[in-house]
Formats: structure tokens, sequence, C-alpha cells
């Protein structure tokens, strides 16, 4: 990991007088302040109707926007893994998540803004009763169901989630 070029003022004393500490921090040569670059923590949520589709969404904003992706979005402070992502699902899609079981974890980055974020994603298998209400919201300008077998990963935005669509797809073909 290289130390962003974004950071030039020390948050806590403002002096211009950062310098690397670590492969993954700086510091404040001035206060003393130090800075580490630790992984924002994300969830994305695997979604399959009846008929074993997966939704998939269209991003409709950069990064990645027109790619495709999976619901979910970035944990907020004081938020479980799981109450982030039944949240976004419903920000999103304005679906309830009835619930959801752990499927994996993968490391992304993320660049918002010309600031590239480390993260970490969490992936969880989410069971949706009823689908009748789904629209696409927030940040998303489709959702559509994709039978496995039609799935381009090169059409995802993000690497940890082409990971986690592909992980999915297998574990679908060995239960068949």
């Amino acid at each position: 990991m290289s130390i962003p070029k974004t950071f030039i003022y020390c948050p806590k004393c403002s002096a211009r007088a950062l310098k690397p500490s670590s492969p993954k921090s700086i510091v404040c040569s001035e206060c003393g302040f130090e800075y580490f670059f630790n992984p924002a923590a994300a969830v994305a949520g695997l979604i399959a109707n009846d008929a074993g589709q997966l939704l998939v969404t269209v991003r409709a904003a950069d990064p990645g926007k027109g790619s495709w992706d999976l619901p979910g979005g970035f944990i907020d402070p004081g938020e479980t893994a799981e109450h982030a992502l039944a949240r976004e699902i419903f920000e999103e899609l304005n679906l309830d998540v009835a619930s959801m079981d752990y499927f994996g974890s993968a490391p992304n980055e993320y660049t918002y803004k010309g600031v590239t974020y480390s993260t970490l994603d969490m992936a969880f298998i989410c069971h949706v009763a009823d689908f009748s209400m789904m629209k696409a919201l927030d940040d998303i300008e489709q959702a559509i169901f994709l039978p496995p077998e039609s799935i381009d990963l090169d059409h995802f935005a993000f690497p940890s989630i082409r990971t986690f669509v592909e992980r999915f797809i297998a574990a679908k073909r060995e239960d068949s």
C-alpha cells in the first residue's frame, strides 16, 4: 500500500509536516499525530429469487457508473455488518431482508473523488420473502435478476464483487 498523496496537512495541528511512518501510516513531525490507513468496512448481499436467479444492480454513479454490482455499501459507525446490509438493501431496493448468512470477505479498493480507499468487503447470502415492492432507488440505476449461467463477471465494477459472484455461482453448480 502506498500513502495517498492527497494528505498534506496534519488533521490535528494543521502543520504541513506529514511523513510516512510505516507502509500503512503517516505521522506529523510537529505534533506526533499518527494516522493509520486501515480498511473501511463494506457489505454486499447475494440475493436469489425462487428461480435461482441472482439479483444484480446497475450502478447509477461513479465509481463504476453503468457497471454491475451487488446491493450493499459502507458500514456506518456503530452498525453491525448485518444491520448495515439490511439498511442498504432497503435504501437501494425497498426490500426487507428476512435472514442472512455470512458468505465471505475480500479486500478491495474504492476510488471516490480522487481518493482511493482500501476496503474490506463482506458478503452475505440474503433471503427476501417478498420482491413485489422492489424498485431501484438511491444510487441504483436498475435491478435485474440473472440466471447464474448468463452472468459475465467482467461486467462487475469491483474485484471483490466479482470474487463473491464467482464463488456463489460455483457453489450453486456444486449444489445441483
